[in-house]
């Protein structure tokens, strides 16, 4: 009982998530700003943010609907329930549940800070949701699809037997390349990085979906943001690129992938929304082609 409830809080549970969310998140924003010859901010900038947030005003807009201040709570609540059901260096936080159970919450997540954009009823705020629903659509079923890959492939489409789901004891992307490609640009568009970010395109709609929130809750709607960083690309690892029972490796293994990301949100420009959904759905049909494959053997 006391392991089962260090293994929730502590490791590999909530607080070792959130603690190496804030340092990921860190480091993909000063490997952005080096690549684009900037100093940056410092990698403990994200600690700095948050803690500055939480101490700030909370303003509601007048036209705020029900659920304004609701739903970032459950959207950071659901994707820290994700990571608990997520494999961490050859672990998983909770024992119980279901790799269905696992997709629902990495849906359900950005779908409610979506719907806290549409609460706010700002015009900037509710045609970025409208974008990010959009999108949605087309990246999601990308990332479902390359994920039953693998799953079928080792027979465990059953719950989540991550545990004994021994996805670790092969590198899987070298065998379905495609639908590994396919998983990684659907965490591009689920994190959105560019050339996904158009719900919050600053250029466009000020902070899109989140443009009227301030203090605890703008907090919460980036801790959400920083902890999906950690939480998918260590789902890549697990089920893609060999897993690891070593947390160094573990470790290893998932800043190697955060470095690649960053190099794709520096070198590429922003999609526009049609470009989107024409991209994701081209992709969506290579990555049924690894799923046909598995399929047939």
């Amino acid at each position: 009982m006391i392991q089962e409830i260090f293994n929730i809080i502590v490791y590999p549970g909530l607080l070792f998530t959130v603690v190496l969310s804030l340092v990921y998140s860190g480091i993909l924003r000063k490997l952005a700003a080096r690549m684009q010859s900037r100093i940056g901010p410092p990698v403990w900038q994200p600690f700095l943010d948050i803690i500055k947030l939480f101490g700030k005003e909370e303003i509601t807009p007048e036209q705020a609907k029900p659920g304004f201040g609701f739903w970032p709570f459950v959207a950071f609540a659901s994707i820290l329930i994700a990571a608990l059901l997520t494999p961490v260096a050859g672990m998983v936080s909770l024992d119980s549940g279901n790799f269905i159970v696992l997709i629902y919450f990495l849906v359900f997540s950005p779908a409610c800070l979506y719907l806290a954009g549409l609460a706010s009823s700002n015009p900037y705020a509710v045609v970025g949701s409208i974008r990010g629903l959009v999108q949605m659509f087309s990246y999601e079923i990308i990332f479902v699809v390359s994920l039953v890959v693998p799953m079928l492939f080792v027979n465990s489409l059953e719950p989540l037997v991550i545990n004994n789901y021994q996805l670790g004891s092969g590198w899987i992307a070298s065998s379905f390349p495609l639908a590994a490609a396919a998983f990684l640009v659907a965490v591009l568009a689920k994190l959105e990085l560019p050339p996904f970010h158009t719900p919050e395109a600053h250029q466009e709609i000020v902070s899109g979906y989140y443009t009227e929130y301030s203090g605890f809750r703008l907090a919460l709607i980036e801790m959400t943001h920083i902890v999906k960083i950690f939480v998918l690309l260590s789902l890549a690892v697990a089920v893609f690129f060999g897993g690891s029972g070593d947390p160094l490796i573990f470790i290893i293994k998932t800043l190697a992938l955060l470095i690649l990301l960053s190099v794709i949100r520096v070198v590429l420009a922003r999609f526009r929304i049609d470009h989107v959904l024409k991209f994701c759905w081209i992709l969506g049909v290579i990555a049924l082609i690894d799923l046909i494959r598995v399929l047939m053997v």
